[in-house]
Protein backbone atom coordinates (compact mmCIF):
# COMPACT_ATOMS: atom_id res chain seq x y z
CA UNK A 1 0.00 0.00 0.00
CA UNK A 2 1.17 3.29 -0.42
CA UNK A 3 0.87 6.80 1.49
CA UNK A 4 -1.01 9.36 -0.62
CA UNK A 5 0.08 13.43 0.85
CA UNK A 6 -2.59 16.15 -0.30
CA UNK A 7 -2.22 19.81 -0.62
CA UNK A 8 -4.83 21.63 1.31
CA UNK A 9 -5.21 25.23 -0.98
CA UNK A 10 -6.58 24.38 -4.30
CA UNK A 11 -6.80 20.65 -4.23
CA UNK A 12 -8.93 19.88 -1.31
CA UNK A 13 -9.95 23.51 -1.12
CA UNK A 14 -10.72 25.54 -4.25
CA UNK A 15 -10.66 29.56 -4.23
CA UNK A 16 -8.54 30.40 -1.45
CA UNK A 17 -6.97 33.35 -2.67
CA UNK A 18 -7.32 36.24 -0.18
CA UNK A 19 -4.79 38.53 -1.14
CA UNK A 20 -7.15 41.03 -3.62
CA UNK A 21 -9.54 41.34 -0.87
CA UNK A 22 -7.25 42.08 1.27
CA UNK A 23 -5.69 45.05 -0.41
CA UNK A 24 -9.08 46.59 -0.97
CA UNK A 25 -9.68 46.55 2.68
CA UNK A 26 -6.60 48.25 3.27
CA UNK A 27 -6.54 50.97 0.51
CA UNK A 28 -3.73 49.68 -1.77
CA UNK A 29 -3.44 47.81 -4.95
CA UNK A 30 -3.45 44.21 -4.93
CA UNK A 31 0.88 44.20 -6.54
CA UNK A 32 1.36 46.05 -2.78
CA UNK A 33 -0.21 43.62 -0.72
CA UNK A 34 1.28 40.82 -2.72
CA UNK A 35 5.18 42.26 -2.39
CA UNK A 36 4.40 43.06 1.60
CA UNK A 37 2.90 39.52 2.29
CA UNK A 38 5.76 38.07 0.77
CA UNK A 39 7.87 39.17 3.31
CA UNK A 40 5.83 37.32 5.91
CA UNK A 41 4.06 34.31 4.23
CA UNK A 42 6.86 32.02 5.66
CA UNK A 43 6.86 33.12 9.16
CA UNK A 44 2.88 32.70 8.93
CA UNK A 45 3.77 29.67 7.64
CA UNK A 46 5.97 28.22 9.55
CA UNK A 47 3.79 29.64 12.69
CA UNK A 48 6.29 31.73 13.82
CA UNK A 49 4.25 34.90 13.77
CA UNK A 50 0.36 35.27 14.33
CA UNK A 51 -2.20 36.83 12.23
CA UNK A 52 -2.74 39.51 14.92
CA UNK A 53 0.72 40.44 14.15
CA UNK A 54 0.60 40.34 11.01
CA UNK A 55 -2.81 42.92 11.20
CA UNK A 56 -0.40 45.11 13.24
CA UNK A 57 2.13 45.85 10.39
CA UNK A 58 -0.87 46.32 8.53
CA UNK A 59 -2.29 48.52 10.36
CA UNK A 60 1.29 50.83 11.20
CA UNK A 61 1.89 50.47 7.16
CA UNK A 62 -1.11 51.13 5.58
CA UNK A 63 -2.88 53.72 8.47
CA UNK A 64 -5.75 51.62 8.86
CA UNK A 65 -7.88 50.12 11.63
CA UNK A 66 -8.10 45.99 11.28
CA UNK A 67 -11.12 44.63 13.95
CA UNK A 68 -11.20 41.09 12.49
CA UNK A 69 -9.35 38.53 11.15
CA UNK A 70 -9.06 39.12 7.40
CA UNK A 71 -7.94 35.92 6.73
CA UNK A 72 -10.87 34.35 7.62
CA UNK A 73 -13.43 37.16 6.42
CA UNK A 74 -11.98 36.69 3.00
CA UNK A 75 -11.60 32.84 3.16
CA UNK A 76 -14.37 31.22 1.29
CA UNK A 77 -13.41 28.56 -0.64
CA UNK A 78 -15.14 25.65 -2.12
CA UNK A 79 -14.93 22.52 -1.01
CA UNK A 80 -13.64 19.85 -3.78
CA UNK A 81 -15.65 17.18 -3.33
CA UNK A 82 -14.67 15.13 -6.30
CA UNK A 83 -11.25 15.25 -4.83
CA UNK A 84 -12.44 13.79 -1.56
CA UNK A 85 -14.63 10.75 -3.35
CA UNK A 86 -11.35 10.20 -4.85
CA UNK A 87 -9.24 10.24 -1.20
CA UNK A 88 -12.53 8.17 0.30
CA UNK A 89 -11.69 5.34 -2.10
CA UNK A 90 -8.09 5.24 -2.15
CA UNK A 91 -8.66 4.46 1.96
CA UNK A 92 -11.21 2.20 1.14
CA UNK A 93 -8.18 0.42 -0.93
CA UNK A 94 -5.63 0.15 2.25
CA UNK A 95 -3.88 3.83 1.15
CA UNK A 96 -2.51 5.72 3.76
CA UNK A 97 -4.04 9.49 3.03
CA UNK A 98 -2.76 12.44 5.10
CA UNK A 99 -2.85 15.95 4.46
CA UNK A 100 0.38 18.15 3.69
CA UNK A 101 -0.70 21.66 3.47
CA UNK A 102 1.30 25.00 4.17
CA UNK A 103 -1.11 27.22 6.24
CA UNK A 104 -1.71 28.98 9.67
CA UNK A 105 -3.66 29.25 12.27
CA UNK A 106 -6.72 31.47 11.43
CA UNK A 107 -7.54 29.00 8.09
CA UNK A 108 -6.69 26.34 9.87
CA UNK A 109 -9.20 26.58 12.52
CA UNK A 110 -11.62 27.97 9.82
CA UNK A 111 -11.52 24.86 7.90
CA UNK A 112 -12.59 22.87 10.77
CA UNK A 113 -16.02 24.67 10.93
CA UNK A 114 -16.66 23.95 7.61
CA UNK A 115 -20.35 21.53 7.53
CA UNK A 116 -18.66 19.15 4.74
CA UNK A 117 -15.55 18.27 7.45
CA UNK A 118 -13.19 18.00 5.12
CA UNK A 119 -10.43 16.83 7.23
CA UNK A 120 -12.30 14.07 8.40
CA UNK A 121 -11.52 12.30 5.27
CA UNK A 122 -7.88 11.75 6.60
CA UNK A 123 -5.77 9.33 8.08
CA UNK A 124 -3.59 12.03 9.32
CA UNK A 125 -3.06 15.80 9.01
CA UNK A 126 0.47 17.98 8.73
CA UNK A 127 -0.11 21.37 8.32
CA UNK A 128 2.90 23.66 8.46
CA UNK A 129 2.04 26.18 11.34
CA UNK A 130 2.33 23.47 13.30
CA UNK A 131 5.25 21.50 12.11
CA UNK A 132 7.44 24.82 12.13
CA UNK A 133 8.25 23.51 8.91
CA UNK A 134 6.78 24.07 4.99
CA UNK A 135 7.43 23.43 1.10
CA UNK A 136 9.04 23.08 -0.48
CA UNK A 137 11.78 22.68 2.23
CA UNK A 138 12.93 18.68 1.94
CA UNK A 139 12.54 18.52 5.94
CA UNK A 140 8.64 18.77 5.14
CA UNK A 141 8.42 15.63 3.18
CA UNK A 142 10.85 13.70 5.37
CA UNK A 143 8.86 14.49 8.45
CA UNK A 144 5.78 13.32 7.60
CA UNK A 145 7.25 10.06 5.57
CA UNK A 146 9.33 9.42 8.60
CA UNK A 147 6.39 9.99 11.39
CA UNK A 148 3.70 7.64 8.58
CA UNK A 149 6.61 5.25 8.01
CA UNK A 150 6.93 5.24 4.13
CA UNK A 151 9.83 5.25 1.84
CA UNK A 152 9.78 8.41 -0.54
CA UNK A 153 9.61 5.68 -3.60
CA UNK A 154 5.67 4.72 -1.73
CA UNK A 155 4.74 7.99 -1.57
CA UNK A 156 2.67 9.72 -4.19
CA UNK A 157 2.42 13.61 -3.27
CA UNK A 158 -0.50 15.98 -5.00
CA UNK A 159 -0.30 19.95 -4.77
CA UNK A 160 -0.96 22.76 -7.52
CA UNK A 161 2.56 24.80 -7.43
CA UNK A 162 4.94 23.25 -9.17
CA UNK A 163 7.45 24.86 -6.90
CA UNK A 164 6.17 22.22 -4.46
CA UNK A 165 6.09 19.22 -6.90
CA UNK A 166 9.41 19.84 -7.96
CA UNK A 167 10.89 19.84 -4.97
CA UNK A 168 8.63 16.16 -3.48
CA UNK A 169 10.11 15.01 -7.26
CA UNK A 170 13.67 15.42 -6.80
CA UNK A 171 13.38 13.15 -3.36
CA UNK A 172 11.85 10.80 -5.80
CA UNK A 173 8.23 11.03 -4.38
CA UNK A 174 5.34 10.65 -7.34
CA UNK A 175 3.91 13.99 -7.88
CA UNK A 176 0.69 15.28 -9.60
CA UNK A 177 0.79 19.32 -10.21
CA UNK A 178 -3.00 19.37 -9.72
CA UNK A 179 -3.78 22.79 -11.94
CA UNK A 180 -5.09 23.80 -15.30
CA UNK A 181 -8.34 22.96 -17.23
CA UNK A 182 -7.11 19.29 -17.77
CA UNK A 183 -6.71 18.77 -13.85
CA UNK A 184 -9.72 16.72 -13.46
CA UNK A 185 -8.42 13.82 -16.55
CA UNK A 186 -5.16 14.12 -15.19
CA UNK A 187 -6.22 13.29 -11.60
CA UNK A 188 -8.22 10.45 -12.83
CA UNK A 189 -5.46 8.67 -14.85
CA UNK A 190 -3.05 9.86 -11.70
CA UNK A 191 -5.05 7.81 -9.48
CA UNK A 192 -7.09 4.93 -11.33
CA UNK A 193 -4.24 2.41 -10.66
CA UNK A 194 -4.88 2.94 -6.93
CA UNK A 195 -8.97 2.69 -6.74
Amino acid sequence: MSLFIFDMGEVILLGVRTLKQLSEYVGTDYHDIRMDYSYYDRALMDGYMSADDYYRHLEDKYQCVIKEDLFVKFFHPAVNMEMLSVIDKLRENGHRCVIGSNTFKPHWDHIKTYKEKPLEHFDALYASHLMHMSKPEPSFWRIICQSEGYDYKDTYFIDDLEENTSAAASLGITVLQYSGDDKNERAREFFSPFI
